[in-house]
């Protein structure tokens, strides 16, 4: 079970927060299809998610009342990773870790009372894993597992809160543990997120990042205090976390979102299909780019709008007025969107049976970096079941009213398409090195760029993301 299978729960669990119609048969629904998680997105994301849906990984919503419990009965995942073995067997950590008596009696309450977790007895054994008053509440993070399985429990309180407030207090019960598990919550004012990782791991974060001339992300790490965790509150909830386990790169990627799906907030939809599409690209935007910490000012402009071949999806591309920076391509008018982030042989796999249904009319969303003002070239994404993935379209939008044909020209020769409506379409495989250039009627060269981003894995912003426990 990975960090980014974990991440799509809060979506899930956070649409139930404000029910429509029967909420606890909408919990029951959304339970049935979380067999596989993906993240979706926290960072700065993390309270509008929290408010409505988002992109992101294994978090809580705060305040859930009490009925809402895994239909399941609480009887945990199979554990198959000696890295979710070596999490388990970590001390506890957090502000509280040291508290002995403390500690004892968290873990003797929350085997007790493990109804009120919903909890089963087919996973004997209570460890805290985390214990916290700094982040304006007391956060609690407890595993139960067996031998063979193992589910974690938050709960977050009022600071100081007894061990007997905090197991009735809100929070999310029967999540998988994940290597690097990432929970969140927003309640009693305070919005926080913890990346938890074994113990003997370092995480290093980076708030914010640049884009080189070349179309590189570059960051500057820095190590946290905290041994093996970082615990973030609202103001603070953007920009990468990285995790190095006995020297390796294990973890990296935004702070709360990864593949998955989000909502821009971009609000209701005004004027026609194609401006409605530029609104929500914007927003789009300033989401994605905010919560991996780039620059998200001065406000992005459109590049680029009009309608994809075939189906005729309204579609816009919205970015930097300097016209080099990061890109986002959106598809669909509707703020809530399904974010692309590989192609389809590296996308993990998904319940795609229940949730393609339920995402038929989502927003589809793709990133990329452009080192050119005249022009932006990002890849279609698609649908794939129930999430998307980046295909071998490449859209192409020169800056100049006056580019008739773009062309790729690389080692597996050169590729051509004519330029209609403001754009073209090019088929460049995944990876390609190639030099995408945009020509005039008579040939004359207009703008060029070479294409940057990574032959294979996840990316947003082309910058790679890993998991690799």
């Amino acid at each position: 079970m990975s960090v980014n299978e974990l991440r799509a729960g809060l979506a899930r669990i956070a649409e139930t927060v404000v029910p429509g119609e029967d909420p606890y048969e909408r919990l029951m629904r959304h339970a049935r299809r979380r067999r596989r998680y993906r993240w979706a997105g926290a960072g700065a994301l993390l309270a509008g998610l929290l408010a409505t849906v988002l992109v992101v990984p294994a978090t809580g919503v705060g305040g859930l009342p009490t009925w809402l419990r895994d239909p399941a009965g609480g009887s945990g995942y199979p554990v198959t990773s000696d890295w979710v073995w070596r999490l388990l067997d970590s001390p506890t950590r957090g502000s509280l870790g040291a508290d002995r008596p403390l500690v004892d009696e968290l873990t003797r309450v929350f085997d007790q009372d493990r109804d009120r977790v919903g909890m089963s007895r087919a996973l004997p054994t209570v460890k805290v894993l985390f214990a916290d008053d700094t982040a304006g509440v007391r956060t609690v993070v407890v595993a139960y597992h067996s031998d063979t399985a193992a589910a974690l429990v938050s709960r977050t309180g009022p600071v100081r809160a007894a061990p007997r407030q905090l197991v009735r207090a809100g929070g999310v019960s029967n999540l998988p543990v994940s290597p690097f598990s990432v929970l969140g919550d927003s309640i009693h004012g305070t919005t926080w997120l913890l990346g938890l990782a074994p113990a003997g791991c370092t995480v290093t974060a980076a708030q914010s990042a640049t884009v080189d001339a070349d179309g590189a992300v570059r960051r500057t790490w820095q190590s946290v205090p905290t041994p093996g965790y970082l615990l973030l509150t609202e103001e603070r909830i953007r920009g990468w976390w990285r995790v190095e386990c006995d020297g390796a790169i294990r973890e990296q990627g935004p702070v709360g979102f990864r593949v998955g799906e989000f909502t821009s907030g971009s609000g209701p939809a005004q004027g026609d299909e194609l401006r409605a599409a530029e609104q929500a690209a914007v927003a789009s935007y300033q989401v994605l780019a905010e919560g991996a910490g780039l620059p998200a000012e001065p406000a992005p402009v459109r590049r680029w709008s009009g309608r994809i071949p075939g189906e005729g999806i309204p579609a816009s591309i919205a970015g930097p007025a300097s016209g080099i920076g990061p890109y986002v391509l959106q598809l669909g008018t509707t703020p809530k969107a399904l974010l692309a982030t590989a192609g389809p042989d590296d996308t993990r796999p998904d319940d795609t049976e229940t949730l393609a249904a339920s995402r038929a009319d989502w927003a589809l969303v793709a990133t990329a970096v452009s080192t050119s003002p005249g022009l932006v070239a990002v890849r279609v994404p698609a649908r794939s079941g129930g999430h998307a993935v980046l295909t071998d379209q490449l859209l192409v939008a020169p800056a100049s009213g006056e580019a008739a044909e773009v062309e790729a020209v690389g080692t597996g020769g050169r590729s051509t398409a004519p330029v209609d409506n403001g754009f073209a379409i090019l088929t460049v495989p995944m990876g390609a090195d190639v030099t995408l250039r945009a020509l005039d009627a008579n040939g004359n060269l207009l703008a060029a760029q070479r294409l940057r981003e990574p032959a294979a894995g996840e990316r947003i912003f082309n910058e790679e993301l890993i998991s690799a426990w």
